[in-house]
């Protein structure tokens, strides 16, 4: 058995439940938007904007002032991940998903190159000091965190109302 519940470094909501459930059960948890949008590629800044009928125009960690806090989250993340582990924060953010237990980490890719980052995944682990450190770098970086409520697609009318 499976599920698909969001889960990323900025969306743990289902860790203290669902997790442990899944452990005793032998659920295998799908990890829904691993990389959050693209905010845990590593390649986003300040200055993106989001046109047309991208979600992230509507979600508010893609909304200042909070977007340049998950954009300084993301950015210590990677030196950590740099220094520690000799890989960027796309490959912390899919092994931290995978450290947590029986999960899998999904996430999409428009171009092949998007994948180049699979390998960089395998072959190490997060060990307990590495992800309390995650645990601060995430609770100094981000004063105003945003739930997995914006990781579903919205609703016809909210899509109404922010047009």
């Amino acid at each position: 058995m499976t599920t698909q519940p969001p889960y990323n470094l900025f969306e743990q909501e289902i860790g203290d439940e669902l997790l442990p459930y899944a452990t005793q059960t032998g659920l295998v948890l799908l990890a829904y938007g691993s990389l959050c949008r693209g905010l845990l590629g590593g390649k986003m800044k300040s200055a993106m904007r989001f046109e047309g009928d991208d979600i992230r125009r509507i979600d508010p960690k893609f909304q200042q002032p909070r977007f340049d806090q998950y954009l300084a989250a993301v950015a210590e993340l990677d030196r950590f991940a740099r220094t520690h582990f000799g890989t960027g924060v796309l490959a912390l953010a899919v092994r931290w998903i995978l450290d947590r237990g029986p999960t899998i980490a999904l996430w999409g890719a428009r171009r092949p190159e998007q994948l180049d980052q699979i390998g960089k995944v395998m072959g190490w682990s997060l060990d307990a000091a590495a992800m309390r450190e995650i645990g601060r770098i995430l609770e100094q970086a981000i004063t105003s965190p945003v739930g997995p409520d914006f990781m579903a697609p919205p609703a016809a009318s909210a899509e109404r109302a922010v047009a």
